[in-house]
């Protein structure tokens, strides 16, 4: 939102983002979540706001040792999204994890008693996986319930390489800014250790993963690259939708052009097609 202002510089960044992410449709409610693994440059920012810090270690579902010492902007349980820019102590909190990744301390934020959210065990599997994966360049991660990629998990099977190769064969950009493709989690309970567990055999692969019938769960380097990201991901989507209402397509993208993209952008490329390389092996039999 043009013109906000806030004395925390992550804040001032990602609250525009979040409440960007309600007036598109993605987080009704209190649905979705966001958080950020915050750099030096932002730490110190936050910790010149704050004079003390009296709050008791609590203990985390699920240890996450790599991340023990890292400081997180999450968003509370609960909370609303489109309250972002006029709630911003309520609607997000600031913690650091501790104890050697066995429990976090709220460092600020969270006004009136609140607590991260509710899939804060699953965030923090996400930024550990990602966070080596990408090398530290990812940061901010954002579970949202953009409705025409939920609704493609209602009409397509549930199989990762069929999603991927649909919207890459949709829309090329694709293929360019999500080369690692989009991989399917089935339908499990949100909030638990058990999607945690599936959703961290799957970041292992891409940054970005379906929860099937509920939403998206996707990784990057900044509020505005994630929101960008899961943009692009919910336009292919609506056009695939579509293309599927419509009869099915007539004509498609074809592998060999798929190709020629992702070599004509190798130099941009987050790593490479691993889906397109299996199936360019498959073609070839």
């Amino acid at each position: 939102m043009i013109g906000f202002k806030h004395p925390l510089k992550c804040v001032e960044s990602l609250a525009p983002i979040t409440r960007l992410c309600w007036e598109m449709g993605w987080n009704e409610i209190n649905g979705g979540n966001i958080s950020w693994r915050l750099s030096n440059e932002h730490i110190d920012n936050v910790l010149k706001q704050i004079v003390k810090i009296d709050e008791d270690f609590i203990k985390l579902s699920k240890p996450q040792p790599t991340l023990d010492g890292e400081y997180f902007l999450v968003t509370g349980s609960g909370k609303y999204f489109r309250h972002a820019i006029e709630k911003t102590d309520e609607v997000f909190g600031i913690v650091q994890i501790k104890d050697g990744g066995n429990s976090y301390q709220k460092i600020w934020g969270f006004k009136g008693g609140g607590k991260p959210t509710s899939e804060f065990a699953t965030h923090l599997t996400g930024h550990s996986i990602r966070k080596r994966q990408s090398k530290g360049r990812e940061e901010v991660i954002l579970h949202c319930h953009p409705p025409e990629f939920i609704i493609l998990s209602f009409l397509m099977p549930l199989d990762s390489s069929l999603l991927s190769l649909a919207l890459w064969k949709t829309m090329p950009e694709c293929i360019v800014f999500f080369p690692d493709g989009i991989r399917v989690v089935p339908p499990i309970l949100p909030g638990t250790n058990k999607i945690a567990d599936a959703s961290a055999i799957e970041l292992e692969k891409s940054r970005i993963i379906s929860w099937s019938h509920h939403g998206i769960f996707v990784s990057e380097e900044s509020p505005d690259a994630v929101f960008s990201l899961v943009e692009t991901i919910e336009k292919a989507s609506a056009m695939q939708r579509k293309i599927i209402a419509a009869g099915g397509a007539k004509q498609t993208i074809s592998l060999q052009l798929l190709r020629e993209l992702t070599d004509a952008t190798e130099n941009i490329r987050v790593c490479d097609p691993d889906i397109l390389i299996k199936e360019e092996k498959k073609s070839n039999l």
